[in-house]
């Protein structure tokens, strides 16, 4: 546990994602590349709401979107949300809660990579009737995240 914080922290500070170690050019291009993995999100949540509403999309296609979900959640904690991105830099709508609240944000983050590997696992199983409750999961996370720690649009 403790070499693994050890390691954690050696790769922040090589990679400069120490608390105010970016620069403005750097977090402008941090917010871009979270806007771009969260649209791909958004548009792997259009896939599960079509499955939802019986507008033509596959199982197969709700666990693809599950795994897009699921690899920009993991992404979340480690590299989409470094301190000094908040709104005010470029486009970004991230208040600056999520890092006085950083746990709390973090277990959002946790409950959605969970939800979506569920999510994963059970289009596996092929049994549609089965993806309502894991989608209904996966959906709540993505709204108390954004709900808590997302500044409206005007």
């Amino acid at each position: 546990m403790a070499l693994g914080l050890a390691l954690a922290l050696v790769v922040a500070l090589g990679i400069g994602l120490w608390p105010g170690s970016l620069k403005a050019d750097d977090r402008a291009q941090v917010v871009a590349q979270r806007q771009a993995d969260m649209t791909r999100m958004a548009a792997a949540m259009r896939v599960i709401g079509r499955f939802l509403k019986n507008e033509g999309a596959t199982v197969a296609e709700v666990g693809a979107s599950a795994v897009v979900i699921r690899t920009v959640a993991t992404k979340m904690t480690t590299t989409l949300f470094p301190e000094g991105t908040a709104v005010g830099v470029g486009d970004s709508a991230a208040k600056p809660e999520i890092w006085s609240q950083w746990d709390v944000f973090s277990q959002y983050a946790a409950d959605l990579t969970a939800a979506a590997s569920r999510l994963s696992a059970v289009t596996g199983a092929g049994n549609p009737g089965a993806l309502r409750a894991p989608i209904v999961v996966v959906v709540r996370s993505c709204s108390a995240c954004h709900e808590s720690f997302r500044q409206g649009k005007p």
